[in-house]
């Protein structure tokens, strides 16, 4: 599997990596063939051995079983809760591990690619908005790794949190806090034009949810969880995808793709039925739609999920001894309870995703893993000259 970008550019999947989003609008999307079904019906293989199968499959001129094996252990190392409810449904907890999230999974896969870049190439400098459980997620997974550096831009008036104090550079650590004067959009423009730049002798990689690191890293994951929940089950298997995550939706689209056995993907939709999709994944989605036109009206149940209809499911899970959820996920169990009732029930078995800890809705430090409002290094205006200079003084 290769990657493209929007002006038809083909990068491998290193290269792309490396540099993290094309300098043009959009992300570079997977191009070229894969079978991912070797993997999900292998025989007794555990999580992180489907994990490893499933990079060998997607990229087999790229792993060898080696650095596959070590890859899966970085960043796969555990397997999902399960949750059953009224059998049929059953959450998958990504969120139980001590980030509070599911973002740490791509993050750790990404590191680990350019720490072995770094050995044989020179450091590297990855840039990336630090909001939400992003800075704790990346912030992590750099952690200990020789030759990786990593700075965390903010929009103004947004809290730097989530990052452990002994995370940060000044204490010791690898990560700088950067304030940006302007919007997010400005963040993400500044992050574009830093792309495979090279300052201080680090070579500036994109280390955001859509890197095709992170992005494949979904993909594998969707492979690894499938060989485990497909054990005993004679129904379909649909997944519910998180509202709004556009680039959870984009990778259950390649997986099925791929040769993942997917039945149909439920999506909540908001009152006015808008999906809501992040931009990366918006445009990824946009991407698979053009080449394969049809599939995702074949693939798609869409259900109207009101926010109070979220709330009062959440309340009945967690009353029936389930998990906590967050926002999105608890309309994504809506919208598969609804579903079932709409004929799948006893037909199907949906899959919902946790991937997140519902204290990250509320805060800028999630399930207190880091500092909750740290003092940021440096504040620059919007440009990479400003970056650059701040990075150097």
């Amino acid at each position: 599997m290769q990657f493209i970008d929007e002006k038809g550019g083909i990068l491998g999947f290193f290269d792309a990596v490396e540099r993290g989003y094309p300098a043009s609008p959009g992300v570079y999307a997977p191009t070229g063939g894969g079978d991912l079904r070797p993997a999900v019906y292998a025989p007794d293989a555990s999580y992180a051995e489907t994990a490893a199968s499933a990079m060998a499959a997607l990229f087999p001129e790229d792993f060898d079983p080696l650095m596959a094996e070590r890859l899966a252990a970085r960043a796969f190392p555990l397997v999902p809760e399960w949750k059953a409810r009224v059998g049929d449904i059953v959450i998958a907890d990504y969120a139980s591990g001590p980030l509070g999230g599911s973002a740490g999974t791509g993050a750790a896969f990404l590191a680990g690619i350019l720490a072995a870049h770094a050995r044989q190439h020179g450091p590297m400098l990855l840039v990336a908005d630090g909001a939400g459980s992003e800075g704790a997620a990346l912030s992590e997974a750099v952690a200990g790794l020789h030759g990786l550096q990593l700075v965390l831009l903010y929009a103004a008036g947004q809290a730097a949190g989530g990052v452990k104090g002994q995370r940060l550079a000044r204490e010791g650590g690898q990560v700088s806090l950067c304030a940006v004067r302007g919007d997010s959009r400005a963040v993400d423009r500044l992050i574009r034009e830093a792309a495979g730049t090279t300052v201080a002798g680090m070579v500036l990689c994109a280390a955001g949810p859509a890197n095709p690191a992170r992005f494949a890293a979904r993909i594998v994951e969707l492979a690894a969880t499938f060989s485990l929940v497909r054990t005993g089950v004679a129904s379909d298997l649909f997944l519910g995808v998180g509202a709004g995550d556009g680039l959870g939706l984009a990778a259950c689209l390649w997986a099925w793709r791929l040769g993942l056995p997917l039945k149909g993907i439920v999506l909540p939709v908001g009152e006015k039925g808008e999906l809501g999709l992040d931009e990366s994944g918006g445009s990824l989605v946009e991407r698979f739609d053009a080449d394969r036109p049809g599939v995702i009206r074949s693939l798609a149940l869409l259900q109207p999920v009101d926010r109070e209809s979220a709330l009062r499911s959440r309340s009945a899970l967690e009353a029936e001894g389930g998990p906590p959820l967050d926002l999105a996920t608890a309309m994504t169990l809506v919208a598969a309870e609804r579903s079932l009732d709409a004929g799948l029930r006893g037909q199907a078995r949906i899959l919902v995703p946790r991937n997140s800890d519902p204290r990250w809705d509320d805060t800028a430090t999630g399930p207190a893993v880091g500092l909750r409002d740290a003092r940021v290094d440096f504040e620059i205006e919007p440009t990479f000259s400003a970056l650059e200079r701040a990075l150097t003084a």
